[in-house]
């Protein structure tokens, strides 16, 4: 088993089978951090490759497989964020 630290609350997780990456929500603290991150992790070693922030704070995730676009629910705004998983 792998486990690593990857940022404050760690909440939905999506997989691009087309990207090899894996994909996830966190919102970070709710008193300190305005928004949270998005993080693209190696599947393999659960590294970090990319760290996105939003102005919102991302819960649910999803991915549409065939345009590689990130669905992810800003519940906490009533708001849904897109990203292209590609770029």
């Amino acid at each position: 088993m792998l486990r690593k630290a990857v940022g404050k609350g760690a909440y939905e997780m999506a997989w691009s089978q087309q990207e090899n990456a894996l994909w996830l929500a966190t919102s970070q603290s709710r008193k300190l951090d305005k928004g949270g991150v998005v993080y693209r992790l190696d599947p393999v070693k659960l590294e970090i490759t990319q760290a996105i922030h939003n102005d919102l704070k991302p819960f649910g995730a999803t991915i549409n497989a065939a345009t590689q676009t990130l669905w992810f629910g800003n519940t906490i705004n009533s708001a849904v964020t897109a990203i292209d998983a590609k770029t």
